[in-house]
């Protein structure tokens, strides 16, 4: 009896621990169930509490602003994507957790005038660094600010993430585009708006900034342009071209192996070929254009304009490789042969690239095949 007292008794005396043992089990227990799983992605950018000077502020003669955030903020390359217009000497700015301070060296700023800083995208949340776009700065150090505008729309001729472009308002004729008088990014869907300008005329430049130096490569960075826009009251978009395709005249391989291909039509059963004929639209300009075949067979074409005889221009090939070709070319306007990429120094376009087709030619199959230039 003695024994079975004394291990009751021992019972007794842990009884708290094991309680404690349990509870705790427990907690760990609900703690592993209810691990969270996380929400989804932030993907809305900070937006603006207050901003000094505010929007459109008159008679500022100030040397410092600060735009306050709603959440912390971060920037990408601030320095040499800030741009003042007209210039501020010494114009330097900081991040402290929600805000943004910019400075620039005290100096008499110019009489009734409209200044603009302006920091395209480089502005972000801490955290996903979603972007706040095309954020400025806008006061008057007179009794209005300037209130005309230009209103663009960006056309790319291949596919682009329009808010990896850069678009910038230069001086009119200038000869060396070092930085721009106005700078913006497009929307999503390719449009940008300049608000805020004098009455001026610029020439306006499009281009995508491949090594994020903050300046225009002409000889490695594909561009756009339009030359001689005025600022107004008009809401009217002008539309600029943007020029990031160019043209790879397609290469013959040997004259061995074309010469080859020309053998085998020549020789294989027609059971083995398909026919091909193709049918194109008349042109206003002349076109050069290639069919290519998956093998490397090309064959070139030049198609000029031709009023009053037919609305198409009809090519019996006869006898093809069967297999899959690709059409492509484009509208030769200087009539050199040679496709010509733009020329902003010479104010001149790229010549217009035909889109590419591509279709198949079955053996022993009848194709007539429409192409579009």
């Amino acid at each position: 009896m003695r024994v079975v007292w004394l291990e009751l008794a021992n019972f007794v005396s842990m009884r708290p621990y094991i309680y404690f043992l349990a509870v705790f089990l427990l907690l760990a227990g609900c703690a592993v169930q209810s691990k969270p799983q996380g929400g989804p992605r932030d993907e809305t950018p900070p937006n603006i509490v207050s901003q000094s000077p505010e929007m459109g502020a008159l008679r500022f003669n100030g040397s410092e602003a600060t735009v306050v955030f709603d959440e912390y903020i971060q920037a990408r390359d601030l320095r040499n994507t800030m741009v003042a217009t007209p210039p501020l000497e010494g114009l330097e700015a900081e991040i402290k957790g929600k805000r943004l301070l910019v400075r620039w060296e005290e100096q008499e700023l110019r009489t009734q005038t409209t200044y603009r800083i302006t920091f395209g995208d480089a502005i972000g949340d801490l955290n996903e660094n979603n972007t706040y776009s095309n954020l400025e700065l806008v006061w008057s150090t007179g009794d209005y600010v300037d209130s005309l505008q230009l209103n663009l729309s960006i056309t790319p001729q291949s596919k682009v993430p329009y808010e990896s472009l850069k678009v910038w308002l230069v001086d009119l004729n200038t000869d060396t585009v070092d930085s721009p008088v106005f700078a913006a990014t497009p929307s999503k869907d390719g449009n940008v708006s300049f608000g805020y300008l004098p009455q001026d005329t610029f020439d306006i430049l499009v281009f995508e900034d491949l090594n994020f130096d903050n300046r225009w490569d002409a000889k490695s960075e594909t561009f756009g342009f339009l030359k001689g826009v005025s600022s107004s009251l008009d809401t009217a978009v002008h539309s600029v071209l943007y020029a990031n395709a160019k043209f790879e005249i397609p290469q013959e391989n040997s004259t061995v192996f074309q010469d080859s291909i020309v053998t085998i039509l020549d020789t294989a059963k027609s059971d083995n070929l398909g026919r091909l004929t193709l049918v194109v639209p008349n042109v206003d300009t002349t076109a050069l254009a290639w069919i290519s075949h998956e093998s490397g067979y090309v064959q070139s074409f030049t198609f000029h304009p031709m009023r009053g005889v037919s609305d198409t221009t009809v090519i019996a090939l006869g006898n093809q490789l069967p297999g899959k070709y690709t059409f492509s070319g484009f509208t030769d306007v200087n009539g050199d042969s040679v496709w010509t990429p733009a020329s902003w120094y010479d104010a001149k376009t790229a010549e217009p690239i035909l889109k590419e087709q591509s279709f198949e030619l079955k053996a022993n199959w009848d194709l007539e095949q429409l192409l579009y230039l």
